[in-house]
């Protein structure tokens, strides 16, 4: 997420900042629209990466001497409930951005506020069931929450505009794509692991 997401919102800040103090807010959206295509194809493809091949990953950099196969397979499930949250957070942090140029500080903090709230009751709520598989599930719950609250104050018409694009197609088919050869190399990786 440092990578990508803070990367391009910190690169996108002046350019929508700028248009929005001309009023020009159909160049602010133009932008906002590229920087979402963007985050959403890297994010995606860093989220699936993580959740498929969680088990070679944490394999590859931990299991040795007293890191057995039971705390990698624990480990990969932790991981992968991160990541479940790692495409909202990385695109909440774009849409806020969005607020902070239009300033609207309160609004973003306000839902920053509700977004932890939210991930400290969800904590509360599974780690006794779940164990830190819980912890990091009520991370992305978080992360989901602060998306969509900070989407909608932005605007679910503007957010519905840019999912219009015919980037959208591509998106998915792509992503699609790239999920089933993750897929048949964690089956491939892990037959010669183990």
């Amino acid at each position: 997420m440092a990578l990508f997401a803070i990367a391009t919102a910190t690169a996108l800040f002046p350019a929508i900042s700028k248009a929005l103090k001309n009023g020009n807010d159909k160049e602010a959206y133009a932008n906002l629209g590229k920087g979402f295509w963007l985050l959403s194809f890297l994010l995606t493809m860093a989220t699936l990466g993580g959740a498929i091949l969680a088990e070679p990953i944490i394999w590859l950099l931990f299991e040795r001497g007293q890191f057995t196969l039971m705390q990698t397979e624990q480990t990969a499930q932790v991981l992968s409930m991160f990541m479940l949250g790692l495409l909202p957070l990385g695109l909440s942090k774009l849409f806020a951005l969005f607020l902070y140029a239009s300033y609207r500080q309160g609004k973003a903090a306000m839902i920053a506020t509700i977004s932890v709230v939210v991930n400290i009751v969800a904590s509360l709520l599974l780690m006794d069931s779940m164990g830190a598989m819980g912890l990091a599930l009520a991370g992305s719950i978080g992360g989901w929450v602060l998306f969509i609250l900070t989407v909608k104050e932005v605007g679910y018409d503007r957010f519905l505009t840019i999912l219009k694009s015919k980037v959208s197609l591509y998106y998915v088919v792509s992503m699609l794509l790239f999920a089933l050869l993750l897929i048949q190399a964690n089956g491939w990786i892990l037959s010669l692991i183990r």
